[in-house]
């Protein structure tokens, strides 16, 4: 029965397995809702005064929010609210959606949620492909009214953003004195337009019995009904609008603009249209893959013209299948370590066989959980396993089993194999169960980490956790059933002594430590204070550890960021992006470059035009891993870049954790120091002294000013006295400069189901330069022309690129990423002298950001969770033992694992991290293990007649090596794959399983030779204490 349950439950949990998410990376960002708000044609200081701030005030009251953040460019307000953790998204949504109604914006201006994606929703991107016949322009019409919507329509997608390529709109270009020959104004032709784009109805005409609708079809269809639109008669004669402004079809100024490269087909387009495929929250991300790209082979089969095709550089499905071929190596790997080892200290195939069955049996029940609380596979959430931690507790019961059938009397065995099984398994059953409950309470301060270190590294305690809860059901009745069977022939002669194999090693090592333990015992005293000294002082050590949020993760891809001087236009950026593709390209580890200049149409990207992101495609790392590292890799292309292009400042990262990051902290750099105020200039002031200081500290790498600094512009201040003279409206004037100078969407053409702006312009020659803007002229109540320069101060002054703001004031950050030493340490080596050389007047301050945000958070949370969590162990340890002092020593333990914990760091170079405190949190519970082994053996033994204090710690220390061998070792074992891993994601890994190593070994060194000596101290003491007790009660 027991058996057929067992495989009752692993065929549900394969079935849960096939059903479970798989992805690279857990989904780590916050709750986030972004608010995006155009409003073409104006400074950044209009759009922060007008659009920015009433949005933020009308936000102010919006439950469950963290903080708030905005960006204003040019023409462009985008606001951030980040919500706490477990709000839900459309529970916020719709919370801002009510207050939105609220918000007192400009005409025109109309806000909009972003897609329900996250930080790690980009999925793919792919270029548009088509034959030299076609122009930008129609492969832009092609993304935007034939791919775009196809591809929406697959489900999970939240939505797709079109980076670069010129948008078709039909400009209307005129000049003052074609309007002058024929007495009209700019508002005269706009009103003439309007008038004359738009269907109408007539209701329905009836006819018998039935009914025909009236249509009254007068928009225009084509450029040449654009030129017949009627203006005005003259002398009985029309004037035509292709009198006065001549019709193209023509781009808008681009937004962005996007240039790749790729080194296999040496293809290199610098005015490409890419697609970025966002993956809605909480979507499968490779079942969503499997259906986009048979939707893709569907479109370019059926659907696109001939030649036309989707050629994907950038693929999530890259990264999750690398990510999980790590994992499986590394499972893999493990297991046959973990099995190995087994078979050597069981000294059986078939009983570390049978152990090893508890690996697939916990597993399997980890992924029924996983299926149940929603937990994806992925990198974290299985590549941390430790099957030499799952089978300890199976390792145990084996062991003790198998010496208990080894040491039977004749009687005993007469009893027959199931009774015997039944008594053993019950000795030891209450220590596993207790020592797995303590290992699960061991992960608590994971689960109750919160933001990005508790949505990355909870799936990996909780999984685990599942793992050893199914570990634990298999050690208490699957592992005494089958090894029950296994032995059973060993029992047909009761008489015959069963054969004892016998371990040359293990007989070495037992013997050698017997001898030393001797001698230990003979000065318990001085071993445990001189064993403790040294315990201590390697926990001292940690003090000198550098700190950091996460080691540096490699995602398969370089992303980097290019920011050239403020004020540069997007064609002059986009002018040097070949030059960065070619740089990057000569690498032969290169797949392929992707440069971005400048934003995206839709706004969600808010960077000025001096912004170029580049995203770098590697070749599989087994070609060439060998002769060059990514850390080198990287370094070299970022000196070519600097040193091809000297005024560019350079930055490197990866795109998913700088997404992440930007999203949650504001800055993708290691550290943003950011100061918090009303007065920009003094602010800028501020932050170059602090930029300078950062420079001059030693780690500093890619030092800027995150916003760009104020670049010209060319002001209109409007004379309200000179204009009222003339009789002219300010909004006269501001219209001639909207649709004159900058370019106005006066109506819409409809080509089917394609919608195209009709934008009205004057001309270039009539707007280009300061000279021609002064000339501009405007009409006056009495229909004569001003000029511009009567009417106005038109003058260059200075003006902001970019503003940001967070919680209602703006905002000025120095960024910097950190190399060649830790996060914690740069910040209190930077604030000491920021503090010493920088006075911050009332009103202002300044926030330490980025990563070490995140690492600051971290630590506050691990500093109150981690001293409750060793309460809760010391209580379930209390509960088990009933005894204080045997608490007190068990809980010792947690000190032999902190302390090699330590060593292991120091040894490999790595800070302490969140990865590398998780590994903390872990070894706690499992360390504690032994010691729940060796005084649970002292305990039984004492109460076996004619045992003495002495015999009996030394007797259980010498039967326990055994098991304490088996379960550290296998433990440790396990973690070697994972310690060693250099496959891509395996970053997060490495200190985790570093750590464990560490301090399992430093358990497995110290527990054996202190906690004996220890036990016996303290139990005499109470004895003595005792006897002096009942003596004096006599």
């Amino acid at each position: 029965m027991i058996i057929l349950m067992g495989l009752g439950l692993m065929g549900i949990g394969y079935w849960c397995f096939t059903q479970l998410k798989i992805e690279a990376y857990p989904d780590i960002a916050d709750t986030n809702v972004i608010i995006v708000a155009q409003y073409p044609g104006r400074a950044a200081e209009e759009v922060e005064q007008q659009v920015t701030i009433p949005i933020e005030r009308a936000l102010q009251n919006t439950p469950n929010v963290l903080d708030r953040r905005s960006r204003t460019i040019f023409g462009l307000s985008v606001v951030q609210l980040t919500f706490t953790d477990g709000t839900d998204d459309y529970f916020a949504r719709q919370q801002v959606n009510e207050r939105l109604a609220g918000a007192e914006l400009p005409d025109g201006v109309s806000p909009e949620l972003a897609p329900l994606t996250t930080a790690v929703g980009e999925i793919l991107r792919y270029v548009v492909e088509a034959p030299p016949t076609y122009t930008p322009t129609e492969i832009r019409d092609l993304q935007d009214w034939v791919i775009k919507p196809a591809l929406l329509q697959v489900p999970g997608i939240a939505d797709i953003t079109t980076f670069g390529g010129p948008l078709k709109q039909f400009h209307i270009l005129t000049a003052p004195d074609k309007l002058r020959k024929y007495d009209l104004t700019l508002q005269d032709v706009i009103d003439a337009v309007q008038k004359n784009n738009q269907n109408t109805g007539g209701n329905i005409i009836n006819r018998g019995e039935q009914g025909f609708a009236v249509r009254g079809l007068g928009a225009v269809k084509t450029e040449q009904d654009i030129r017949n639109i009627v203006l005005k008669a003259a002398n009985g004669m029309p004037v035509y609008l292709g009198d006065v402004a001549t019709v193209e079809v023509a781009p808008p100024p681009p937004s962005g603009v996007m240039g790749y490269t790729i080194n296999a087909t040496k293809t290199n387009v610098s005015n490409g249209v890419e697609g970025i495929v966002l993956l809605r929250r909480y979507e499968n991300p490779s079942e969503v893959l499997k259906l986009l790209k048979d939707r893709v082979q569907d479109l370019e089969q059926n659907e696109l013209p001939k030649g036309v095709h989707l050629h994907t550089l950038y693929d999530r499905s890259f990264l999750i299948d690398h990510s999980l071929e790590t994992v499986g190596h590394t499972l893999l790997e493990g297991v046959s370590i973990v099995v190995i080892i087994l078979i050597f200290f069981l000294g059986s195939l078939r009983s570390a066989l049978v152990v090893a069955l508890t690996i697939p049996f916990s597993l399997l029940f980890a992924f029924i959980l996983m299926r149940l609380t929603g937990i994806p596979a992925n990198l974290l959430s299985l590549g941390a396993i430790d099957f030499g931690i799952i089978v300890d507790g199976a390792c145990v019961m084996a062991e003790h089993l198998i010496r208990t059938y080894r040491t039977a009397s004749p009687e005993e065995k007469k009893k027959g194999i199931i009774a015997l099984t039944l008594r053993s398994s019950q000795e030891v059953g209450r220590e596993i169960f207790f020592s797995v409950t303590i290992i699960i309470l061991a992960y608590m301060p994971i689960l109750l980490m919160t933001r990005v270190e508790g949505k990355l590294f909870s799936p990996m305690a909780l999984t685990l956790a599942f793992a050893v809860i199914g570990s634990m059901l298999a050690a208490l009745t699957l592992i005494p059933v089958l090894i029950s069977f296994a032995f059973k022939k060993a029992f047909s002669n009761t008489d015959k002594p069963m054969k004892e194999h016998r371990n040359v090693v293990l007989d070495f090592l037992s013997k050698q430590y017997s001898r030393v333990l001797a001698r230990v015992m003979k000065r318990p005293k001085t071993a445990v204070i001189g064993g403790f000294s040294i315990v201590v002082l390697l926990v001292l050590l940690g003090g000198s550890l550098g700190s950091e949020f996460l080691p540096e993760l490699d995602e398969g891809s370089i992303f980097l960021r290019g920011n050239f001087p403020a004020g540069i236009t997007i064609q002059e950026n986009a002018r040097y992006s070949p030059k960065i593709r070619e740089v990057i390209a000569k690498y032969p580890q290169i797949s392929f470059v992707i440069t971005q200049a400048g934003r995206n149409d839709d706004g969600t990207d808010p960077f000025p035009s001096n912004r170029n992101e580049i995203l770098v495609g590697l070749k599989d790392y087994k070609l060439w891993s060998d002769t060059i590292s990514k850390k080198e890799l990287v370094t070299n292309i970022r000196h070519d870049l600097e040193k091809a292009m000297p005024a560019v400042k350079f930055s490197s990262g990866q795109p998913i954790i700088d997404q992440v990051m930007e999203i949650v902290t504001g800055s993708a750099a290691d550290l943003a120091i950011s100061i918090v105020g009303d007065d920009l200039t003094m602010m800028r002031a501020k932050a170059d002294t602090i930029a300078n200081l950062v420079k001059q500290t030693r780690g500093s790498e890619s030092v800027n000013i995150e916003q760009e600094g104020p670049s010209e512009q060319i002001a209109i201040n409007i004379n309200r006295e000179n204009a009222a003279r003339f009789g002219i409206n300010v909004a006269d004037i501001q219209s001639m400069i909207e649709a004159a100078i900058g370019g106005k969407a006066i109506s819409t053409l409809y080509d089917g189901t394609k919608r195209y702006d009709l934008v009205i312009r004057y001309l270039p020659g009539e707007r280009s330069t300061i000279e021609s803007v002064k000339n501009l002229q405007v009409p006056s109540a009495t229909g004569a022309l001003i000029p511009m320069s009567q009417l106005a101060d038109i003058s260059y002054v200075q003006g902001q690129t970019n503003i940001y703001r967070y919680n209602s004031k703006r905002m000025v950050t120095v960024r910097t990423n950190i190399r060649g030493r830790d996060q914690g340490g740069f910040v209190s080596e930077i604030s000491q002298k920021i503090n010493r050389q920088l006075h911050v007047p009332k009103g202002y301050s300044i926030i330490y950001g980025g990563q070490y945000e995140n690492l600051q958070r971290a630590g506050k949370q691990l500093s109150m969770t981690i001293p409750l969590t060793i309460i809760m162990v010391f209580l379930v340890l209390f509960i088990l033992f009933r005894n204080m002092p045997q608490t007190f020593v068990t809980v010792s333990c947690i000190f032999f694992a902190l302390a090699g914990g330590i060593v292991a760091l120091f040894i490999r170079g790595y800070h302490f991290n969140v990865s590398a405190g998780v590994g903390f949190v872990s070894i706690f519970g499992i360390s504690v293990m032994a010691g729940v082994l060796l005084v649970s053996a002292f305990n039984r033994l004492r109460t076996r007649p004619g045992q003495t204090l002495q015999q009996s710690v030394l007797t259980g220390s010498r039967e326990q090596l055994s098991a304490l061998l088996s379960i550290l070792i296998v433990a440790i074992a396990g973690l070697i794959p994972a310690a060693t891993s250099s496959g891509i994601g395996s970053d997060v890994q490495r200190p985790l399983a570093t750590v464990i190593i560490g301090g399992l070994t430093s358990t497995l060194l110290f527990a054996p030779l202190l906690i004996p000596p220890l036990y016996w101290w303290i139990e005499r003491n109470r004895a003595v204490k005792q006897v002096v007790k009942d003596e004096d009660l006599e």
